[in-house]
């Protein structure tokens, strides 16, 4: 995809998200809010669903030739190199409660690969566009640089909940935080933002979904965060089969390997 391209592309989310926060921020000024369980036992809201159906009818309109795959809603595929990943309001059970941590997530793969992605945080006016090599907060290009010389008896680690690993690997992130400086949780999306402007040292996940974690790629690596799977691979896209992805991101790769090191000990 080339410059002009992906210039066209920047300018079709910005606008896109206008139409996005009306839906969002309106559910989310509301103190009470209807909601379901999914089958995972997720809540989903009818704000979800919306704003979901609003960003697939445009991505629709404008790239008719993409597939498209989200959460809420049966995914699109046209046999095309290109797939939009879609998260409407990734941090549900935090818009519940009026927490301003929750985030719209858009993401571009190219074949298997994230490309570009997008996540915006309405009830914080921040958006946030990487595409590997540039990451903008605002429209505006970050040159922040971020400390990277920590071990994990230095570094800051967070995860969303405990509830989302399986035994085995709770108990190999009670071994990481057990050396860490400190551990927190909550956070879902924002903690790899916290990540990205250098707050936190590192993020470990599991049983992640493609739209919860491979639009934030792109931003992360832009800032050059390493981000893997628990065995030390890219993380990689597949329409047609299903992955729940373990998630490392960290600021270098000294505490990278540390990390990994204890995973697979």
């Amino acid at each position: 995809m080339n410059k002009n391209e992906l210039k066209f592309i920047h300018e079709f989310l910005y606008k896109l998200l206008k139409e996005i926060r009306y839906i969002t921020l309106n559910g989310f000024e509301k103190v009470t809010k209807e909601f379901n369980y999914k089958s995972d036992s997720s809540p989903v809201t009818k704000y979800d669903l919306e704003a979901e159906n609003k960003i697939r009818n445009l991505i629709i309109k404008n790239f008719p030739q993409h597939n498209v795959f989200g959460e809420e809603i049966d995914n699109i595929y046209n046999e095309s190199d290109y797939t939009w990943i879609i998260d409407p309001i990734d941090g549900t059970k935090s818009f519940l409660i009026g927490r301003p941590l929750w985030g719209t997530m858009i993401g571009l793969i190219e074949k298997n690969k994230p490309i570009l992605g997008l996540i915006d945080f309405p009830a914080l006016d921040q958006v946030w566009l990487g595409d590997g090599l540039r990451c903008y907060l605002n429209r505006k290009k970050i040159n922040f640089k971020i400390s990277k010389n920590f071990k994990l008896s230095e570094a800051y680690v967070a995860s969303t909940d405990p509830g989302m690993f399986s035994t085995q690997g709770l108990q190999k992130y009670n071994e990481i935080i057990s050396i860490s400086k400190n551990n927190f949780w909550s956070g879902d999306c924002h903690n790899y933002i916290l990540l990205v402007r250098g707050s936190l040292d590192a993020v470990i996940e599991e049983n992640l979904k493609p739209y919860d974690i491979l639009p934030l790629i792109p931003i992360m690596n832009a800032k050059e965060i390493i981000v893997t799977d628990w065995k030390g691979k890219k993380l990689k896209f597949n329409f047609h089969k299903k992955i729940n992805y373990q998630v490392v991101a960290s600021k270098n790769i000294k505490l990278h390997n540390e990390i990994l090191d204890i995973i697979n000990g």
